[in-house]
């Protein structure tokens, strides 16, 4: 009867310890592993463009950084923006930039348009982007062309054969 008691406590041990190990896993934010590399070796040119003008405030994966919002993975490309607004959270309210794009905002207006198509995300990161604001809009059409070819494949979507490119973007739907 002992010894049955102990294996039973050890077979109970045993599963606390593994699932405590499963809890213990954290998907990564941002772009999956699959993602990442379907898209380092379809656009190339794109990922290194991406790492160089947009990993520092975007993060490597995308998954965002202080208040730089996710761009690739779950929850990133959006239709619509998040509310960064001081009543939603003043927390992802805090730099001068947020608070002089928020002061031009007619209220209840969103930040940006929707983010419908390629079209779209082309649209507002070859005019908004990089920051600092000074130097938004300074790449190559066609530097922003492969970025936003990366962010599609890396995002996990199809992307046309050829990449996306301004004949195709507005076909390219952003939204799963």
């Amino acid at each position: 009867m002992r010894r049955r008691r102990e294996l039973v406590h050890g077979l109970v041990a045993g599963v606390v310890v593994s699932l405590a190990l499963a809890a213990c896993t954290v998907t990564p934010l941002g772009a999956s592993d699959t993602g990442m590399a379907k898209a380092r070796a379809q656009a190339a040119p794109g990922a290194d463009l991406f790492d160089r003008n947009c990993a520092s405030c975007h993060g490597r994966r995308g998954e965002g950084l202080t208040t730089a919002p996710p761009i690739i993975g779950p929850g990133a490309l959006s239709k619509y923006p998040r509310d960064d607004s001081p009543s939603a959270n003043p927390a992802l309210f805090a730099t001068n930039a947020n608070i002089q794009q928020d002061s031009a905002r007619v209220p209840g207006q969103p930040s940006r348009g929707a983010f419908e198509t390629a079209q779209d995300l082309f649209d507002y990161v070859s005019t908004r982007m990089p920051l600092p604001k000074s130097a938004a809009g300074t790449l190559k059409p066609e530097e922003y062309w492969a970025i936003v070819n990366f962010m599609v494949i890396a995002h996990g979507l199809p992307a046309p054969s050829g990449g996306v490119t301004a004949a195709n973007a507005k076909s390219v739907s952003l939204q799963q």
